[in-house]
């Protein structure tokens, strides 16, 4: 079974162009919305931080009656996979994490913004979910794949409550210097026999592409890939690249691209 946890702000939706492809290869894919995402209540008692959000995926998998699974998390969700393993490590075969936090405390200008009460509000509004502003800061590139799925991105943001919910993630763990030092996992994830991938684009504007090269130094038996000009993305802008990324790493060949090996 792959579980794939997505980041903050996003749904099921940044999944969409990797579910069919890990079905056709024959794996039991689960994409939840996470708590407060896509679909899922906004509820205003709940904690949404990531480690409420690993603890949620424990939950579920454990609903479920998982024993074993791969992890494949974006962004804030590459945080959440890496401390559910951290956690659970005899449950977690291979874990894969995507433009991850918690490699450092570089994040982009904007999620630092966001998470200044007031001016998070003012500046988290519709006009922030238009194509334009998706390719500047997700995207390195537009994209027809945007055309497919933006006006239901729009829709989902726009639900009540969801901005309340983005908000709060932020400001769990980021603050106008950027990632809290609490959700730091790289020293953590040196002593992990879980055998690990990270992937991240080129021009990443939300988790700069350092924190791969900070993998590559700190986390020497795991696998790095760098996806040339590709944003914070590549699961969906870069999916002709990705997607046999991530089936051979979890069949267990190879899964590096011939520019970037570790």
């Amino acid at each position: 079974m792959v579980l794939l946890p997505h980041g903050l702000s996003d749904s099921l939706l940044s999944w969409y162009c990797n579910i069919d492809h890990l079905a056709d290869a024959g794996y039991h894919v689960i994409a939840p919305d996470m708590p407060g995402s896509g679909e899922s209540d906004k509820l205003s008692h709940l904690e949404y931080d990531p480690n409420s959000a690993a603890e949620f995926v424990y939950d579920f998998t454990q609903e479920l009656g998982v024993e074993k699974l791969s992890l494949v998390g974006s962004s804030a969700g590459g945080l959440v996979a890496g401390l559910f393993s951290l956690e659970h490590p005899d449950m977690v075969e291979k874990m894969v994490l995507v433009g991850s936090g918690g490699f450092g405390r570089r994040v982009s200008w904007l999620l630092r913004v966001l998470s200044i009460p007031v001016l998070g509000e003012i500046m988290y509004q519709p006009w922030f979910n238009r194509k334009m502003e998706v390719t500047k800061h997700l995207f390195h590139r537009t994209s027809p794949i945007l055309d497919e799925f933006l006006p239901e991105m729009d829709r989902l943001k726009a639900l009540p409550g969801a901005r309340a919910v983005v908000l709060r993630s932020i400001r769990s763990s980021i603050t106008l210097r950027g990632l809290r030092e609490r959700e730091y996992i790289i020293e953590r994830l040196k002593d992990s026999k879980v055998p690990l991938m990270t992937v991240w684009g080129a021009e990443d504007r939300i988790i700069p592409v350092a924190h791969a090269e900070h993998a590559r130094r700190e986390l020497p038996g795991s696998i790095v890939n760098v996806i040339p000009e590709c944003g914070h993305w590549p699961q969906m802008e870069k999916p002709d690249l990705f997607n046999p990324m991530l089936t051979d790493f979890l069949k267990g060949g190879p899964a590096q691209t011939a520019e970037h090996e570790s």
